[in-house]
């Protein structure tokens, strides 16, 4: 949820494992660009504001695992599958608003599950004017971003889009906090904690933020995986070499349990921890082990992930989506990217603030190992465990884009070499788009581009590999904004509902509602009509009566087009969109009643344009840019008069438009 002075939403690119298309659009973004409507109850009025709304984002993208990219979706934002070694499994969230950026890092994967019934762990940071954020965490964020998407199809146009935003971020967002050095006696600090294939691990990592001389005394971890019960568990191995190694030391485990029915009459042990016994192994007689069930509030799944350090000063509580694992912490063959933040706290500075930090580490009670039936959860975050079908790396990108004749193609790009037998079906059916015996017949094997001739683009296309039962999904996007066709609704509008709108200083989704009621109901009363002989008039064809219409709008569309915008985006939303001003100058040349009538008016929306007095705005659209923009506009708004009028124009509004096209175009 945007904060209050958050400004107008810029774009975000967030990462997750599991991910839910409809979840993330309905909701999470939704909430981000402050959204009115909802999908279930405002029908049309839902995809106009959420089409109005996206495509005045820089950038709108998601990085999720390849075993779990999927989901029909708008092509207004990007879904990019990232292929590792091990898996994607960071959950990282950067929102961007014109006066705010957010962090979010956590546990939780851009699901229902996630956000709305587990029990999770997030950790944010909110950057703006004056705030106390440490700098250092956004830019490092911003820089493990990048080297993620480097693990996706790098040669997308998607790819441009997310960096933009991430050098936007990094360009005008960069002052917005406190450097290290103005923060060494604050009694909080907090730093990240990125894991990477051939990276330093997390345990190291760990070691290097410890802020004593010597090791800590304690060690808590919650964690709903741990290595398969018959591997070595290397990160108990590391746990013990993190803490101090003389005098008592204790590693404690806060795991999700069950009591066993009838454990008491049964001789049966008495609590099902979900945890192997290889968490018992203890490298001498001073280093204790302990084990707590974790207290799951309404009966939630624990899937928050945390190590707490401490000892009688100091304490470090690193939370994110790292398990206690061998891929998690990069410790492994086969390291996970992940993402954690820490929090380190001085309790001789502000020991309050310790406690209250210490309070959210998840509730538990001890139990008796020796009482204990060690059953661990099947760990269905790990690589070699993951029974879904992945796009193989043979496919790379698929992009919808529109040919210079404003019709739709995909363009598929494959990586060559050899792959088995497929086919594409469109999503939702079972129609076959192409297969492999199309692309082993062309003359190009590495890119086909086919005509598409739906209205709606796909979101994507699920892939049968060879006789296989299940299938892969290959998403789509979008070569540019400008290559998405309007929905249905917006349309071709007729110039009188465009004036409207234009005109109203009511949201765009609002009046298209009223619209489209009306449009159901019936689009004249006829019966009004036969009795008010004034109505039976048609004024339609009188140049005056446009042009006393069109005044008002066109001052209305000025301000609008002059007001300064915190995007490129916006502002060729603006110009360029369904309802922007070129929409309407094709609706003057498509309606007016004769080529007098439409030069006339044509001449008179470039030179009110011509009039926006565009104002210098910090972290908005250069002034030279956005004047340039409308400049260009001009000079398409003189393409639309007819060459062909002829005689039929007068000779005295002939010479005047042309010496407007002629003032307003440098």
């Amino acid at each position: 949820m945007p904060p209050k002075e958050a400004g107008e939403p810029i774009g975000v690119v967030a990462t997750s494992f599991t991910f839910d298309a409809a979840f993330f659009e309905e909701e999470c973004l939704a909430s981000f660009l402050g959204l009115e409507t909802n999908p279930t109850d405002d029908g049309p009025a839902y995809l106009i504001e959420r089409e109005d709304k996206l495509a005045r984002l820089q950038c709108a993208s998601v990085l999720v695992d390849v075993h779990h990219c999927r989901g029909t979706r708008s092509l207004r934002w990007d879904l990019l599958p990232a292929r590792l070694p091990g898996i994607q499994h960071a959950k990282v969230c950067l929102l961007v608003w014109s006066n705010q950026v957010r962090v979010m890092i956590g546990s939780a994967n851009l699901t229902e599950d996630g956000y709305r019934r587990n029990l999770e762990v997030f950790g944010v940071l909110d950057y703006h004017v004056g705030s106390k954020m440490p700098v250092e965490c956004l830019l490092q964020t911003t820089n493990f971003l990048r080297r993620a998407i480097s693990y996706s199809v790098t040669d997308t146009p998607a790819a441009p889009r997310w960096y933009k935003l991430l050098d936007r971020v990094e360009e005008d967002c960069s002052s917005w906090g406190t450097m290290a050095a103005d923060r060494k006696r604050a009694p909080v600090q907090v730093e990240t904690l990125f894991v990477e294939p051939a990276g330093e691990s997390g345990f190291d990592q760990l070691k290097r933020i410890w802020p004593a001389g010597v090791g800590p005394k304690t060690a808590d971890i919650v964690s709903p995986f741990f290595d398969p019960p018959e591997s070595k568990n290397a990160p108990v191995d590391e746990v013990w070499r993190l803490l101090r190694q003389r005098g008592e030391v204790t590693a404690g485990y806060h795991v999700a349990s069950e009591e066993c029915s009838g454990w008491e009459e049964l001789g049966h042990h008495r609590w099902s921890l979900q945890a192997p016994d290889s968490l018992r192994r203890t490298p001498r007689s001073s280093a204790v082990v302990e084990f707590n069930q974790v207290l799951l509030p309404d009966a939630r799944p624990l899937h928050a992930k945390g190590i707490w350090l401490q000892d009688d000063r100091y304490a470090v509580y690193q939370i994110g989506s790292s398990n206690f694992t061998s891929a998690g912490m990069g410790i492994g063959k086969r390291s996970n990217l992940e993402a954690n933040l820490v929090y380190v706290l001085d309790g001789k500075r502000d020991e309050r603030l310790l406690k209250a930090v210490e309070a959210t580490f998840p509730k538990s009670e001890s139990v008796d190992p020796d009482e204990v039936n060690w059953q661990p959860k099947a760990n269905d975050e790990d690589a070699e465990s993951l029974s879904q079908i992945a796009l193989p790396a043979f496919f790379g990108d698929a992009v919808f884009s529109l040919d210079t004749a404003g019709d739709g193609a995909i363009t598929l790009h494959f990586a060559g070499g050899n792959c088995e037998p497929f086919v594409l079906l469109i999503e939702g059916t079972d129609k076959i788009w192409f297969d492999s015996s199309c692309l082993e017949a062309s003359q190009s094997s590495i890119t086909q581009t086919l005509p598409w001739t739906k209205t709606r683009p796909p979101s994507g296309f699920e892939v049968r590999l060879g006789d296989r039962d299940a299938l892969a999904w290959w998403p789509v996007n979008v070569e540019s904004s400008n290559s998405l066709p309007p929905p249905d609704e917006l349309k071709d509008l007729p110039l009188d509902v465009l004036l409207n709108l234009l005109g109203s200083s009511r949201p765009l989704h609002r009046v298209m509602a009223d619209y489209l009621a009306k449009q159901i109901k019936s689009d004249h009363d006829e019966t009004a009509t036969a009795i008010d002989p004034h109505k039976r008039v048609d004024t339609s064809d009188f140049l005056l009566q446009r042009t006393r219409r069109l005044s008002w709008a066109l001052t209305k569309m000025r301000l609008r087009v002059e007001r300064p915008t915190a995007t490129i985006e916006t502002l060729n939303w603006r110009l360029y969109g369904p309802v922007g001003v070129f929409a309407l100058a094709e609706a003057i040349a498509r309606e007016a009643t004769t080529s007098a009538e439409s030069a006339f008016l044509l001449a008179e929306l470039a030179l009110e344009l011509s009039r926006a007095d565009v104002v210098a705005t910090t972290g908005c659209v250069d002034v030279s840019i956005h004047r340039n923009e409308i400049s260009k506009l001009n000079d398409k708004l003189r393409s639309l008069l007819k060459d062909d009028a002829g005689d039929s124009e007068p000779a005295n509004l002939r010479a005047y438009v042309e010496s407007v096209f002629d003032e307003v175009i440098q």
